[in-house]
């Protein structure tokens, strides 16, 4: 994840997103997006979740409450931007949902256009009408682990642009990156 490691890295990781192989998975379009195909194995992606869960001053919650059906991700309230446009909701960058696997980010608007155009992503239905940002995507579930590390650069895009440019530039920040965990949450994911 070096090269992943500053801001100014987001355009040119945007731009060399490889193409996503195969077709689009069709997706229901309404207030609740959903991708509703070629996302029946949910194990590369709670994989993954589980994974990014422990990166630093990110706060997961389970929604509802007692219930692995959907994770919100969320920047901690000393290390997010004031910038309310670039979040879903208060300080949620990313949200997956698990009983039709599906994952929401934010994304910066030109890390957006680039997962559109190389197939990886669509725009939340939802921001047509200003209910979320622009940059909100509904980005498609990995098949195997290529894909799954291309989702995983996606969250951290998605996961940095949240973060205050005080939080993003910290050395003390960039030294923790894969220090805190969130085991409980980590158990209860594996489980489902």
């Amino acid at each position: 994840m070096d090269r992943f490691g500053s801001a100014e890295n987001l355009v040119t990781i945007s731009s060399s997103l490889p193409y996503r192989q195969g077709k689009r998975p069709s997706t229901i379009r309404g207030p609740l997006h959903v991708q509703s195909d070629d996302n029946r194995d949910d194990r590369v992606l709670r994989h993954l979740i589980k994974e990014v869960i422990a990166w630093p001053d990110i706060e997961p919650t389970l929604l509802p409450v007692g219930s692995t059906g959907l994770v919100s991700l969320r920047a901690g309230e000393d290390v997010a931007t004031g910038d309310r446009s670039v979040f879903i909701t208060g300080r949620e960058f990313g949200r997956v949902l698990f009983g039709a696997p599906t994952i929401y980010l934010s994304l910066p608007l030109g890390c957006a256009h680039w997962a559109i155009i190389r197939g990886w992503a669509e725009p939340h239905f939802s921001s047509r009408f200003g209910l979320v940002p622009p940059g909100v995507m509904v980005i498609y579930v990995p098949r195997d682990e290529h894909e799954a590390a291309v989702c995983r650069s996606l969250i951290w895009i998605s996961y940095n642009y949240s973060l205050s440019e005080r939080q993003r530039n910290s050395a003390l920040w960039n030294a923790h990156w894969f220090g805190v965990r969130h085991d409980s949450l980590s158990r209860e994911l594996v489980a489902a």
